[in-house]
């Protein structure tokens, strides 16, 4: 026997007014039932993806930051931003004595933050240079002559020139540069590759010294260590490497 009891229910998705024959009915349609179900799955999904990325936030946020001013210590490249220098004046410094440091192992070296101070009091202050007699320059090297001699490429002929301010000229309509300049340049930053007879590759000098592929560049660059290409490989001196270790 059928039921004849109805009852008034207002659909959950849509809020229309609908009859149903039980007071449990919650849609006027199977289309509402299903559009209210895909959109409480997708409230959950991202209600889920919220969490979860508040989750990572906290899980990566530092839990607190200490500046430089806050430490003692300092490492190579917080001493260069704290004494407002690159990285290779505080190598050439640390190298010279012009500043003390604290070797702890092969990659670290640590400085006292007093110690950099003190050294900054205790130095003279600051008197403006007397001015040197001009001398003309009369002997000169062509591009190609630099590149022979110390075995280096012409671009990086070029960046020589330009960070070290090395006086050039055009003779003949060819870049001839100062001859004196150059060969202090090399005194001072480069042993004469000529001389030098036994080379690392890269690859030997990571394995031996158990360096990355841009420790051991970074090495090169910063103490200036004499390279040259021979055919598709890269040497550095061994001799000059090993002296760091």
């Amino acid at each position: 026997m059928s039921s004849n009891f109805t009852v008034q229910r207002i659909c959950e998705y849509c809020g229309n007014e609908f009859t149903a024959q039980k007071t449990t009915t919650r849609y006027c349609s199977k289309n509402c039932n299903g559009s209210d179900y895909k959109r409480n799955k997708r409230q959950a999904s991202i209600e889920q993806s919220n969490k979860e990325s508040q989750r990572l936030k906290e899980h990566f946020s530092p839990k607190f930051t200490i500046t430089i001013k806050d430490k003692d210590t300092l490492t190579i490249s917080e001493t260069a931003s704290y004494l407002g220098i690159s990285r290779r004046t505080v190598y050439n410094w640390l190298n010279n004595g012009t500043i003390k440091g604290t070797r702890l192992s092969n990659r670290k070296v640590l400085f006292l933050k007093e110690d950099l101070l003190s050294t900054l009091r205790n130095n003279k202050a600051y008197e403006r240079p007397t001015p040197t007699e001009c001398i003309p320059i009369i002997e000169f090297y062509t591009i190609n002559e630099i590149k022979d001699k110390y075995n280096i490429g012409t671009t990086w002929v070029y960046k020589i020139i330009r960070e070290n301010k090395i006086p050039k000229t055009r003779i003949g309509g060819k870049t001839n540069v100062s001859k004196k300049h150059i060969e202090s340049y090399f005194k001072t930053k480069r042993a004469d590759v000529s001389t030098i007879t036994i080379w690392y590759t890269i690859k030997e000098a990571q394995d031996k010294y158990h360096l990355s592929h841009d420790q051991v560049y970074n090495r090169v660059h910063d103490y200036d260590i004499p390279k040259k290409r021979m055919g598709k490989f890269v040497k550095i001196s061994k001799l000059h490497f090993d002296e760091l270790f």
